[in-house]
């Protein structure tokens, strides 16, 4: 399971990227598991897994972590 952040999101045509830290992962919105509960934007953090993709690797089974309250 990696970590990272997105970087760009295209809602017109439901992909965009995630940094990892080390390289921009492409990603199709349909990946996002828990899309519902969320806007779809730049600055999310999410976990994913890799996998092989049409033109390289991708990320897959996308969780965008949820933000913790100050109590």
């Amino acid at each position: 399971m990696f970590t990272g952040k997105i970087v760009r999101f295209n809602k017109d045509r439901g992909f965009g990227f995630i940094n990892n830290g080390d390289e921009d992962i492409f990603f199709f919105a349909d990946s996002i598991l828990n899309r519902e509960d969320f806007y779809i934007e730049k600055d999310l953090e999410v976990t994913f897994e890799i996998a092989p993709g049409y033109k390289g690797p991708q990320a897959v089974n996308i969780n965008i972590k949820k933000e913790e309250s100050a109590e």
